[in-house]
């Protein structure tokens, strides 16, 4: 959708690394103050699965609740056993990559996002490149996406791209972020 990129085009923006997992939300339910470990779909049970596993590693309950229950945390669950584990990491990782601030009804930006994650603790998805003006098309954009993820011969998935503070975008009829995956990537190209 290249109307995207021309809604972008001029603001400040933020491309950060995809990590090749499985996505997660978590987050303490405002009605009822119960603690919430969510795949793509579903809210889970707690038990012995990778999301529950990652939950007690990382103390996000503690956390959240920490922050007054405020938000909910996505992120990416990275490591043995996910997506052949292309990062490399000996054990399973959570890579946040939004914020949702359910008092406020809104998503973090990216400052306030990374400035909260440090706060207690966690980890947010490493930032790519970012400026204060977006020019890039989609020739550049597919280019940034290559690279190969730190410390293995893997290549990287690509790149998410948002603008620093959040926009509506028209395209998409939502949050204005997209993704850039690379070519190299889709031919599983090694180095």
């Amino acid at each position: 959708m290249p109307a995207v990129l021309d809604e972008l085009r001029g603001h400040a923006y933020v491309a950060t690394q995809k990590c090749d997992g499985t996505s997660a939300t978590f987050l303490i339910d405002p009605f009822d103050g119960t603690f919430h470990a969510c795949s793509r779909n579903w809210s889970l049970k707690e038990g012995e699965n990778l999301y529950f596993a990652v939950a007690r590693k990382f103390g996000l309950e503690e956390k959240l609740r920490e922050l007054g229950g405020r938000y909910a945390i996505q992120g990416e669950i990275c490591g043995p056993g996910i997506q052949k584990n292309p990062m490399g990491l000996a054990s399973p990782t959570l890579f946040i990559f939004s914020l949702f601030d359910l008092t406020a009804g809104r998503f973090l930006s990216d400052r306030e996002l990374r400035e909260v994650v440090q706060r207690v603790g966690l980890t947010a998805v490493p930032t790519v490149e970012e400026g204060d003006s977006f020019a890039h098309d989609q020739a550049s954009l597919l280019a940034l996406a290559e690279g190969l993820y730190p410390g293995t011969k893997n290549q990287r998935e690509g790149i998410v791209v948002r603008p620093r503070d959040e926009l509506y975008s028209e395209t998409l009829a939502g949050r204005l972020s997209f993704k850039a995956i690379s070519n190299k990537y889709l031919l599983d190209e090694r180095d």
